[in-house]
């Protein structure tokens, strides 16, 4: 079962391109790279070479030599011998592509010679070091680069059969600031509860919704969790064997398991000293390798909420977020996944629902920072938006907003901001205060203008 996702047109509009640089997919595993990319193959080209350089390494000595595009071809031609590779009917996909580094180099030959339809992909491409020893450069500027996450709230709803009709009247609430009707209010809120237990995993929800179970979906999460698992530490020498040492993994391994007992603290703060082993710098870097592989992601604290907001970047206090709301669901179990559909959550419900709101700002592209001080006064995330510093409250319920008021009313400190309050609410606007449901939270990555 193919899902359309938001790659699809943007593939499209890379293909009608005249002066198309080779396409560069990176993102979390499982999020739907290689389907998408499949997809597009057999919906527009007559030939679809793939390459595989994790499954099959074979395929790397082609690019050991020249890299002059003729001989590439030829070389790839031998492994494809019933293909004709034509240029204008054709797409080489280099699947796992940091395996291979001169391959990724090879791309500058590809934009020289102007020919070939390219795309490289790989989920571990933001690794530093990926190939310890290897000192081949990146072809910077010689390509064009699509950061591709799992599925969000918008390609939930595609799955499940939401049309653009339904999905522009529900947006146009947004955009106007209309109370939603009970009836789709109630609606959208239990299918966003069916995604925030399942996330967006592509296979997880293909297997939801055919067997309309959500025991199934949730099972793929968590094969996918153990598969990320025993991954971790997937780095290499330049001769192609693995680099970390067992206790390395395991130590990496930790980081991820202490990420849902942090986001079940009041502050959320993940503790860097509470990692098992390793020296300082040794548990920094198993923390930024699970950032570098898009598992996680860290929400840094500001120093004030004015902006400029990277310039206040504390760099020491930050919060570990999964990069999928799936992800964190499944982390706190099944009995957690089944109080949450029915709306019965208990201590956990502050962490699910500010990891959910997480997952859309992540999702929309939105860079998100966190606000907290030692007096106590905290705000779940703040991000920069149509020239304001946004202050987010992410609640489970209606909740207090004292943190927020407090810095709404000093504007001589804070700076002038606005707050948007996500949650169990309906549209509302007073003054420099928005409420918005959960669901709606996707809608910021594609109406900027209209908050």
């Amino acid at each position: 079962m193919y899902f359309n996702r938001k790659i699809d047109s943007f593939l499209i509009e890379w293909k009608n391109k005249n002066d198309r640089f080779p396409l560069l997919v990176y993102g979390i595993r499982q999020c739907g790279k290689t389907e998408s990319i499949r997809h597009f193959a057999e919906s527009y080209f007559e030939n679809f070479i793939e390459i595989n350089f994790w499954t099959n390494p074979e395929f790397i000595s082609d690019f050991n030599n020249s890299l002059d595009v003729n001989n590439l071809i030829s070389n790839i031609s031998l492994h494809f011998p019933n293909i004709d590779i034509n240029p204008s009917n054709t797409l080489i996909f280099l699947d796992e592509i940091q395996d291979c580094p001169r391959a990724h180099l090879a791309f500058k030959n590809f934009v020289n010679d102007g020919r070939y339809f390219v795309i490289g992909s790989g989920s571990y491409l933001g690794i530093t070091g990926y190939n310890i020893g290897d000192v081949t450069p990146i072809p910077t500027g010689y390509e064009e680069i699509y950061h591709m996450n799992t599925m969000d709230f918008e390609e939930f709803m595609w799955a499940n059969g939401i049309n653009e009709d339904q999905i522009n009247i529900l947006e146009s609430y947004f955009i106007e600031k209309k109370i939603i009707p009970n009836n789709l209010n109630d609606f959208y809120n239990s299918l966003f509860t069916k995604y925030i237990c399942i996330g967006g995993f592509p296979k997880a929800v293909s297997s939801y919704l055919l067997s309309n179970n959500m025991l199934d979906g949730i099972k793929v999460v968590q094969n996918n969790i153990l598969n990320m698992k025993s991954d971790f530490g997937r780095r290499v020498d330049k001769n192609k064997q693995p680099l970390f040492k067992p206790h390395e993994v395991a130590r990496i391994q930790n980081v991820f398991d202490l990420i849902p007992t942090f986001l079940s603290k009041e502050n959320k703060r993940f503790i860097t000293s509470k990692i098992t082993s390793g020296r300082s710098n040794e548990k920094t870097d198993a923390i930024e390798y699970l950032n570098q592989a898009h598992i996680v992601y860290k929400v840094f604290n500001l120093e004030n909420v004015s902006l400029p907001l990277l310039g206040n970047k504390i760099q020491s206090q930050f919060k570990l977020f999964p990069t999928d709301i799936g992800i964190v669901s499944s982390m706190y179990g099944i009995d957690t996944i089944i109080a949450i559909n029915k709306g019965n959550l208990g201590q956990a419900k502050g962490a699910i629902y500010e990891a959910v709101v997480f997952d859309n700002l992540y999702k929309a592209g939105i860079d998100t920072f966190y606000f907290a001080k030692e007096s106590g006064l905290e705000i779940d995330f703040v991000i920069c938006y149509n020239g304001y510093s946004y202050l987010i409250e992410a609640k489970a319920k209606s909740g207090n907003t004292k943190s927020s008021k407090t810095v709404l009313n000093n504007p001589n400190h804070y700076g002038e901001c606005k707050l948007l309050k996500i949650g169990n609410y309906n549209i509302s606007e007073n003054g420099s205060i928005i409420t918005i449901p959960h669901y709606l939270t996707y809608v910021l990555g594609k109406y900027k203008e209209q908050v």
